[in-house]
């Protein structure tokens, strides 16, 4: 008998699958859906800085008699800030009465400023842990690397002082050195570390001359970075370790535990396959174990990760080799 129970941020889960943020996960109806397909936890859909920043510059564009005046703009501005975030706590409450699995709330920052007072909320609403998705924009050819990621460990510094949830962070791969960012986060509080986040990217449309958007979901060969990583952090940073972006199958979760992750989150799979995939992931993981006689993920969790195998080459070249180069 097999058993795919873990811990993740000092919750207990019945599945190493979470659901992440998305469109899935923002209504207590399709969350209650998630649960009952196998999912052991849910990243609530995200509370964007970036969406409260631009409804009160949209409120206070308006014009008008009183508008333009500095307290009026003050309490405009409270006052987006408040209808958001009382949305949001009442997603965390009805999702918390809905389903029994852990809820995670999620934010989406782009900066280290005053929006992070509603963290002290979010345990009051009910919220098992709180995971940042933290994006700083990097476009600015003005601003050092080192600065932005000074930025993110801020973050997270002054986030650990105003809740006691536990935190989960999220990021992108985009860093001369990772490794350290990484390393950096778990000392300022970061309980957990999300590889990798998938940004929006652009395409052009050669027809009308235009910028568009790419694809917003992920296909199955964008997860070798993430996995990368995982395998190469996860035995030297001090933090639990979470799989992301292109994790489509229960071999793909598989080898993401193999390299020491405790948890995956997959979202792009679910809506291209239905909730029924959290299922069949499952019972892939389980499978897998069975075949290879190991009756929990802590048999082989890490397995693959740096410290436990011979030689870490071949998780830290990136350069092909001549032999492979001359393949044509």
């Amino acid at each position: 008998m097999v058993n795919i129970e873990t811990k993740f941020l000092g919750l207990n889960l019945s599945s190493p699958i979470i659901v992440g943020s998305s469109g899935l996960t923002g209504k207590t109806g399709s969350i209650g859906k998630l649960e009952e397909s196998g999912a052991g936890a849910v990243v609530l859909k995200s509370l964007f800085e970036e969406q409260i920043l631009a409804g009160i510059a949209r409120e206070t564009r308006k014009g008008g008699v009183v508008y333009g005046q500095t307290d009026i703009d003050d309490y405009i501005a409270f006052y987006e800030r408040k209808h958001s975030i009382n949305d949001y706590m009442d997603l965390i409450r009805d999702a918390k009465k809905a389903v029994s699995i852990p809820v995670l709330a999620s934010i989406n920052a782009t900066s280290d400023k005053e929006w992070q007072a509603i963290c002290a909320d979010l345990d009051k609403a009910g919220a098992d842990a709180l995971q940042l998705n933290l994006f700083v924009s990097p476009f600015d050819m003005r601003v050092a690397g080192e600065g932005i990621e000074e930025t993110y460990v801020s973050i997270v510094r002054k986030v650990k002082a105003l809740t006691s949830l536990p935190l989960s962070v999220k990021i992108g791969p985009y860093f001369t050195n990772i490794g350290n960012l990484v390393s950096r986060l778990s000392q300022a509080g970061a309980e957990a570390v999300v590889l990798f986040n998938r940004y929006a990217s652009p395409d052009m449309d050669v027809q009308k001359m235009s910028i568009k958007s790419a694809s917003a979901r992920s296909d199955e060969t964008e997860y070798r970075s993430s996995l990368r990583w995982t395998a190469l952090l996860s035995p030297f940073v001090k933090t639990d370790f979470a799989g992301a972006t292109g994790i489509h199958d229960a071999i793909t979760a598989v080898k993401f535990l193999l390299a020491g992750a405790k948890v995956v989150e997959i979202v792009s799979t679910v809506y291209k396959n239905g909730e029924k995939r959290i299922g069949e992931m499952n019972d892939g993981i389980s499978m897998w174990m069975k075949e290879n006689s190991f009756t929990s993920i802590n048999d082989f969790l890490g397995k693959l990760s740096a410290d436990n195998i011979a030689d870490t080459a071949g998780l830290e070249r990136v350069q092909y080799m001549k032999k492979f180069g001359d393949i044509g």
